[in-house]
């Protein structure tokens, strides 16, 4: 039995479009594409925003760098600070995204993430853009939100929230995992927790950043979540072309997931249960997203 995959986070569009301004505009074919094909169904492609620019014509251009044939994909955004108006958000949706964070680590005008104030959370504004958001039936991210904008949404909406490459506080101590109280609330709105191959976000000792240290994760996961609403973000990072892999030495990128995929068998998981967390939890919920 092939398992079927379902990646909640990849940054595949930011990364075709920054190739773009250095001439290349084949990256998707030649470098992703290989990578994928036979490897992962689907995903959800972001757009990444770490700093500012004219957000429209950006994912414009993205979007015809990449060609979606074949996959079941959901086009994403990681982080809304480049969004100037609640108004620009219909186009963004009408080009076809169906995804978004409210921020990537920063403050911004709609929330706040996990570098920001730990006292400011959604603002105004950004109870506007969730009011869109959830009139739209769009998928509501929360990684990289602050503990006070991560529980504002929650107590404003339970409606498609996911968090779509977050691990455990439990295990590892850094700012962009969460508490097993946050956990509880995700399961109390049946959301969605997909845990990632980031090393960071596996341990904070360099030995540990492995297979069976994201174990530990998997399991308290489930126990507090329940299979069904546990998921994969990998957030796999060898095209920023860091000297060292930032996920680990196991799994660096997509054409070896089937060594996680490996791993989840010899760790006891069956078939049936592999294939709800790496593809059939996610696709079954959001499969009127994909895009046709």
């Amino acid at each position: 039995m092939k398992i079927k995959v379902f990646d909640t986070h990849t940054d595949i569009l930011f990364d075709v479009y920054t190739s773009s301004l250095k001439g290349d505009l084949n990256r998707f074919n030649n470098y992703h594409l290989p990578q994928l094909k036979g490897n992962i169904n689907g995903g959800i492609w972001t757009f990444y925003s770490p700093k500012e620019f004219d957000l429209l014509p950006v994912l414009e251009v993205s979007l015809k760098l990449i060609d979606t044939k074949g996959f079941d994909v959901i086009l994403g955004l990681e982080g809304l600070r480049n969004l100037k108006s609640i108004d620009d958000m219909q186009k963004i949706y009408d080009l076809g995204f169906r995804h978004a964070m409210l921020t990537w680590n920063e403050e911004n005008y709609y929330a706040t993430g996990v570098k920001g104030p730990k006292d400011r959370g959604v603002t105004e504004k950004g109870y506007e853009l969730l009011d869109f958001m959830i009139s739209h039936d769009m998928i509501i991210d929360l990684s990289h939100l602050n503990e006070k904008s991560f529980y504002d949404v929650l107590n404003y909406t339970n409606k498609n929230i996911i968090c779509s490459h977050s691990n455990l506080k439990k295990f590892c101590n850094h700012d962009r995992n969460l508490t097993n109280d946050q956990l509880h609330r995700l399961k109390e709105a049946d959301a969605l927790l997909c845990l990632t191959l980031v090393g960071i976000f596996i341990s904070e000792n360099d030995d540990m950043k492995n297979l069976d240290n994201f174990l530990l994760h998997i399991r308290e996961a489930i126990n507090i979540m329940g299979i069904d609403n546990v998921c994969f973000g990998y957030d796999f990072m060898d095209y920023f072309n860091y000297p060292k892999t930032m996920n680990i030495e196991e799994v660096q990128n997509a054409s070896e997931i089937n060594n996680f995929l490996n791993f989840l068998k010899d760790s006891g998981f069956s078939s049936e249960e592999i294939e709800k967390m790496t593809y059939y939890n996610f696709y079954n919920r959001f499969k009127r997203h994909i895009v046709k």
